[in-house]
């Protein structure tokens, strides 16, 4: 399974790396992680508080981030078709703007999006976008047994 991982599921893991999204993270092999470069811009702009609230100092937190990113195929925002772009701008521009890179690649690969952002989920729900998956039907999936 591929999914695209949205930022607020790398804070958790950043703020919390032992927690449920830095577990589902460091699993091997079932899940392959993907995300548009915005994702590193975000970081970027939140990066304060996540040291603020992270549980690691800043010298593990910095290994930390290194070792996440080596997880998740980062998307060159350039790849995805502008069609994709103004398609996804459409749709979540009253949810959350900032979301739109992450819907676009949705989009242009069809592969579901990992958030724990409740009103985005509702917000797409709502107008007949289930492209969405929790952490919690990750993790039922990585150790239901075969």
């Amino acid at each position: 399974m591929i999914t695209i991982t949205d930022s607020n599921i790398i804070f958790s893991a950043l703020i919390k790396p032992g927690g449920n999204e830095g577990t589902v993270l460091k699993s091997k092999g079932r899940i392959q992680f993907l995300a548009p470069d915005f994702l590193l811009d975000e970081i970027k702009e939140h990066w304060a508080d996540i040291q603020r609230f992270s549980v690691l100092n800043k010298t593990a937190l910095r290994r930390e981030f290194d070792f996440l990113k080596k997880t998740i195929k980062i998307i060159d925002r350039e790849s995805i078709p502008p069609k994709k772009l103004r398609e996804a701008y459409e749709i979540v521009k009253d949810i959350d703007e900032e979301d739109t890179f992450f819907i676009a690649l949705n989009f242009h690969t069809g592969h579901k999006i990992w958030t724990g952002d409740k009103i985005l989920i509702k917000g797409l729900l709502d107008k007949g976008f289930d492209i969405c998956i929790t952490t919690e039907e990750l993790k039922k999936m990585l150790y239901k047994k075969e």
